[in-house]
């Protein structure tokens, strides 16, 4: 992995740095680094990247009981949906228009009980 060239120059001093004011620290660091040259990261240490979406990457910003509740909030609203989607036939369906004085008169259909005679139908009497 490369660094910036403005973070290996700090680096670099400090190993200078290092070097001039403990010899021994840095010579036993150089042969660690030299025997550790081909060894692999631990498992332990390795970062490992998640995407934006992954729930593990939001577990520890949120408790379990925050994402069960919004889990089953939305699974309400969605039942709810499509709760009020089934509850009225298709042709009685409530206007998005508002009725009032100055809007003159609307030409909604009225919903009516369905009774034996036109019944299975599909028709209106």
């Amino acid at each position: 992995m490369g660094l910036p060239a403005g973070q290996q120059r700090v680096l670099d001093r400090i190993e200078e740095a290092l070097k001039k004011r403990e010899p021994r620290l840095a010579s036993k660091f150089a042969m660690f680094s030299r025997l550790n040259i081909g060894e692999r990261l631990p498992w332990i240490e390795a970062l490992h990247p998640m995407p934006w979406w992954s729930p593990r990457r939001y577990r520890k910003l949120m408790p379990a009981r925050v994402v069960l509740f919004l889990s089953l909030a939305v699974a309400l609203v969605v039942s709810a949906v499509f709760l009020g989607m089934t509850q009225s036939p298709a042709n009685c369906r409530t206007p998005l228009v508002p009725r009032s004085a100055l809007t003159g008169p609307t030409h909604v259909q009225s919903c009516q009980a369905p009774n034996a005679r036109t019944m299975g139908m599909g028709h209106g009497p």
